[in-house]
């Protein structure tokens, strides 16, 4: 597994390298960059201070005095080298192959666009959750935990909790799996801990302190249960769906059949109705909230959970009934360097308006001023796809090709 894994993250670390523009060049992290470098501070937004985890590496790039493309460079490798990382204190360190499996398969089952738009708290979270749940699945008594594991503990789920409001989702699910689980992978009494203490702090966090205006904003989406009652089904985001999976999410609903079969045929029918509702439940959740359709880099990172809930099935109910291992790992080669070189292939979008920006700044590149404002009338909105961050990407590119520039999209 650590082989297996590792030749991913190999991998996924070349294209942010080779790709390091198109993936720092786009809207929040061009954003973020700005102000990690102009403040010489992290850039933590809505309190999301878990994002932390992943700015270290520009915020030491910068206060090291690197040239910008390596301030750039450093970004874009961090983050695949943070999912690396949790991947191999599972796998390694935690001795959890199946939760390692699980971390790779997260980085590459139903990743598209997220791979391009990177800096995605909610990604980070649900990875740092399944590490969370690596922790407390070592073979240990909560009796035996020393000061330090304590700590840990604490810390992990208050980031978790922080990291952003849709998270309890996926960790309720993980949670209650590993209640349904037989075998008692996780000791109930730290899996009930766990459980308790977040809560808690989940309740701190939504009643005793101040939400954030971002996430309070969010939350406002949900009064579309109200709106569109009893008509959900038959709404553009629901059809946009099912358009994606036939395009980039095709191992989804596959990897749901497989599931819903390899219950019915070991009447597991408790799994089942865990695995289906919040499936289920969670896209309508989800398509009902943003019923009109958004950008698809911008749903799919909202879409993220729906593979927690196939993968871990599939890793812990599914797998082991493959019993050549032969078999097993030819057909695990085969999804990865499907997804891979989808992935790979995903860089198309990014790349043309990484060009047009850059043609952009060469035809102007002979005004006397430095400043530019321009109407998103003219300029080409499909290529683009959201232009709020434009005085952000062409600083950062102009500043990368060395002639400074302020262009600013309205």
């Amino acid at each position: 597994m650590l082989f297996t894994g590792g030749a991913v993250y190999v991998t996924l670390a070349l294209y942010s390298i080779i790709f390091f523009k198109e993936r720092t060049i786009f809207l929040d992290v061009s954003f973020h960059l700005f102000y990690i470098i102009k403040d010489n501070d992290f850039a933590i937004q809505a309190n999301r201070f878990g994002a932390a985890l992943t700015q270290i590496f520009p915020l030491l790039s910068a206060r090291l005095n690197l040239p910008l493309k390596w301030v750039m460079i450093n970004y874009s490798l961090g983050v695949v080298l943070y999912y690396f990382g949790i991947f191999w204190l599972c796998a390694k360190v935690f001795k959890n192959e199946r939760l390692g499996l699980a971390m790779v398969l997260f980085s590459t089952l139903m990743v598209s666009y997220t791979f391009w738009w990177m800096q995605i708290e909610f990604a980070q979270g649900i990875a740092l959750t399944i590490l969370f749940f690596g922790f407390i699945a070592r073979e240990k008594q909560w009796q035996h935990y020393n000061f330090i594991e304590i700590a840990l503990f604490f810390i992990i789920l208050f980031t978790i909790a922080y990291f952003h409001p849709l998270i309890p989702v996926v960790f309720i699910y993980l949670f209650l799996f590993f209640l349904l689980e037989k075998e008692q992978i996780i000791n109930r009494k730290i899996l009930w801990a766990a459980g308790v203490a977040f809560v808690a702090i989940l309740y701190i966090k939504n009643s005793l302190l101040p939400a954030a205006n971002y996430d309070a904003n969010a939350v406002e989406a949900l009064d579309n249960f109200e709106l569109l009652y009893p008509n959900y089904l038959n709404i553009p985001a629901n059809k946009n769906f099912i358009q994606y999976c036939l395009t980039d999410y095709y191992l989804l609903p596959t990897g749901l059949i497989i599931i819903i079969g390899t219950y019915l045929f070991t009447r597991n029918f408790i799994k089942l109705a865990l695995v289906i509702s919040f499936f289920f439940g969670y896209l309508l959740l989800v398509n009902i909230s943003f019923y009109q359709g958004m950008p698809q880099f911008h749903i799919e990172s909202f879409y993220l959970p729906l593979s927690i809930f196939v993968i871990f099935p599939l890793v812990y109910d599914v797998a082991p009934l493959v019993r050549d291992k032969r078999i097993f790992f030819t057909i695990l080669a085969l999804i990865l360097i499907i997804r891979l070189v989808h992935i790979k292939i995903r860089h198309q979008p990014y790349t043309e308006r990484l060009a047009w920006m850059e043609h952009l700044l060469e035809k102007t590149d002979t005004l006397s001023q430095k400043k530019l404002i321009i109407s998103q009338e003219d300029v080409p909105l499909d290529t683009l796809i959201m232009v709020w961050g434009s005085p952000y990407e062409f600083w950062l590119l102009s500043t990368l090709e060395g002639n400074t520039r302020s262009v600013l999209i309205l």
